[in-house]
């Protein structure tokens, strides 16, 4: 009791500094918790709130930022001025992207020479509802409007740039209705014609009407075919008895051309292998443009005449209206006011910003300027976030201290199960020992019976002798007694191995190591009993085998070089040596100590342990601690 008592004192002592300790750690990792969970909302907090500044002026910060650039390429504020009301007009009538607009401004001046501050906005307008209504780029189209402002340029100088961008806009609009021709396939048909059209006077009416119906058969190569007939036609007209040109000398149209042809060759060449092969002489390859346009003039004067139909931006602006999708419309709408309040803002919020970053700026120069500042500004962030670190760190270690504990159920439980299994296997040892055990106790029954037969044989002796000796079944037992004896060596021998290999078993035998000392007195015990049979039979065996070598005859090797096997050794209490046997033989001895033994042994059936309370974690930590 009194051991009782200075236990429980003792673990008390022990266990309530720690549970105070435990209890302060506790404390601090919930409020570092608290503290990292408000730090973590005021973070998320501000976060929100810069990125919902940030998507308000997001849109007026890209059309600031967009208008500037535009300056710094050499757009004066007069256009930028035009150019930013015609955006936020054409991004609500499209729900195209107003920045984009501005940007292609620098691109649309730096494509077309000469425009002025007035022209720029207007045919920046038309270049972006043209890219809108074919689904191209700006910057394409940019492209596109300068190389027919090259190429025409005495046209453009005529009609006025602005009014030339807007017939441009409409043939492109048509070329994409009629031929299916994008932008980029129109310039580029345009640009393989290299220009040929253009040098013989040709209108640009006539070329994309051309180019387009031949793009239908010839693909890519109805530039260069173009280009062949035009540069060789008025050669090619004379072999065949032809005149292409007009009483100034200008070269005819391309239908009235087709019509001269008409008039010798007829309505069709179909089935005319003489005109084809007339044409393919005097054409060469560029003969596949007569052919390609012969049946079709008519369909080819409509097209020029479309092509130059002079309504302005009507025919884009309806493509365009039909491309519209009013979700885009809606959204483009929202960021159009966006824009207009935030470009009113901007000029508030960017010096103010700029101030701050001049702050900064100072602060990094005094940085530099100032290194003992710098370090000393440095351990106070450097101590303010390993105190952080601290707090996290505590907060980790305690999340996995609480799956500690809550695992140490589960080792318990497993241990229970462990310890079931060795209960089991000891008792299965048992029984395996108890069995293991039979054989070597027939063995000494079998010695026992064998000593007895000798002594009676040797008591007797004489009287056999007398009976057999002389006779001629006395020479066949004699031999039959050394056949015996021989069998007899090698079953010893292979009992000799047996026991050893027994001995090794059990030796390597060891379910758990709670059984290790049980096998060691196993092993002893029988060794014990085996050093006494051997002992026993080997005197016994000298003893039988020296009396049958009287025999005439009869010679037997006593030495045991057949039968002596080297087995497990150990000695008896004795000192290795039995005591005489008292008269009346090994039987009397057996049956005298037989009567003498008292079993007072007791069986212990299935032992169950039932405890009130089982040990808590925490109690089985402390007991092992002080029990180390």
């Amino acid at each position: 009791m009194k051991q009782l008592d200075f236990t429980l004192s003792l673990v008390d002592k022990l266990t309530r500094p720690i549970k105070q300790a435990q209890k302060s750690v506790t404390a601090f990792a919930d409020n570092s918790r608290e503290a990292f969970r408000r730090i973590g909302t005021g973070a998320l907090a501000m976060w929100g709130v810069a990125e919902t500044v940030k998507g308000a002026l997001s849109p007026a910060i890209e059309m600031y930022d967009a208008l500037n650039e535009a300056s710094a390429r050499g757009i004066d504020d007069t256009s930028l001025k035009s150019v930013r009301r015609d955006a936020m007009l054409f991004s609500t009538t499209y729900g195209a992207s107003a920045v984009d607009f501005v940007n292609s401004t620098a691109d649309i001046n730096g494509a077309i020479a000469g425009l002025t501050s007035t022209e720029l906005p207007k045919v920046t307008k038309v270049a972006n509802t043209l890219a809108f209504a074919l689904k191209t780029t700006t910057a394409e189209t940019s492209e596109f409007m300068g190389q027919m402002f090259a190429n025409f340029q005495s046209d453009a100088e005529r009609l006025g740039k602005v009014q030339f961008a807007e017939q441009l806009a409409g043939k492109a609009t048509y070329m994409r209705q009629q031929f299916g021709a994008e932008m980029g396939k129109i310039k580029d048909l345009m640009e393989g014609a290299r220009g040929v059209g253009t040098n013989f006077n040709i209108g640009l009416d006539e070329q994309l009407a051309v180019l387009g119906q031949l793009s239908r058969t010839l693909g890519s190569e109805a530039s260069g075919a173009y280009e062949g007939f035009m540069t060789g036609a008025i050669a090619g007209a004379k072999k065949l008895g032809l005149s292409f040109e007009d009483a100034n000398g200008s070269i005819l149209s391309m239908p009235e051309m087709l019509q001269k042809l008409q008039g010798k060759y007829g309505k069709s060449l179909e089935g005319n292998l003489k005109a084809q092969q007339e044409l393919d002489d005097a054409f060469g390859d560029s003969s596949a443009v007569v052919k390609q346009l012969y049946g079709n003039v008519a369909l080819l004067q409509r097209n020029i005449t479309e092509l130059g139909g002079s309504d302005g931006l009507k025919r884009t602006q309806e493509m365009a209206a039909k491309m519209v999708k009013p979700w885009d419309r809606f959204v483009a709408i929202i960021k159009a006011v966006q824009t207009v309040i935030g470009l009113t803002l901007i000029p508030v919020l960017y010096p103010l910003l700029n101030r701050l970053a001049d702050m900064g700026a100072t602060f990094a120069r005094w940085m530099q300027i100032f290194p003992n500042i710098a370090r000393a500004v440095g351990y106070v962030v450097l101590a303010v976030l390993s105190f952080a670190a601290v707090g996290a760190g505590l907060n980790i270690i305690m999340g996995i201290s609480t799956f500690v504990f809550a695992g140490w159920g589960i080792v318990l439980g497993a241990l229970r199960g462990v310890l079931m299994a060795v209960r089991t296997a000891a008792m299965l040892a048992a029984i395996g020992v108890n069995l293991m055990s039979w054989p070597v106790l027939l063995i000494i029954a079998a010695i026992a019976l064998l000593i007895a037969g000798c002594y009676l044989l040797v008591r007797h002796w004489d009287a056999i002798k007398a009976a057999v000796m002389n006779t001629q079944a006395f020479q066949v037992v004699a031999q039959a007694v050394e056949w015996v004896a021989g069998v007899f060596s090698q079953a010893w021998e292979f009992i000799s191995q047996g026991w050893n290999g027994f001995i090794t078993l059990l030796t390597g035998f060891s379910p758990v190591k709670a059984l290790g000392g049980m096998v060691k007195g196993m092993i002893g015990i029988f060794d014990n009993i085996w050093n006494t049979i051997k002992g026993s039979f080997s005197k016994s065996w000298k003893w039988i085998v020296g009396h049958l070598n009287k025999i005439p005859g009869v010679n037997i090797d006593a030495g045991g070089n057949k039968g002596d096997v080297p087995v497990t050794q150990n000695t008896l209490s004795t000192g290795g040596k039995l005591t005489a046997i008292d008269k009346g033989g090994i039987g009397k001895s057996i049956t005298s100590n037989a009567n003498n033994v008292t079993d007072k042994s007791q069986r212990i059936g299935t032992l169950n342990i039932n405890t009130q309370q089982p040990l808590t974690p925490g109690q089985l930590a402390e007991w092992q601690e002080l029990h180390a």
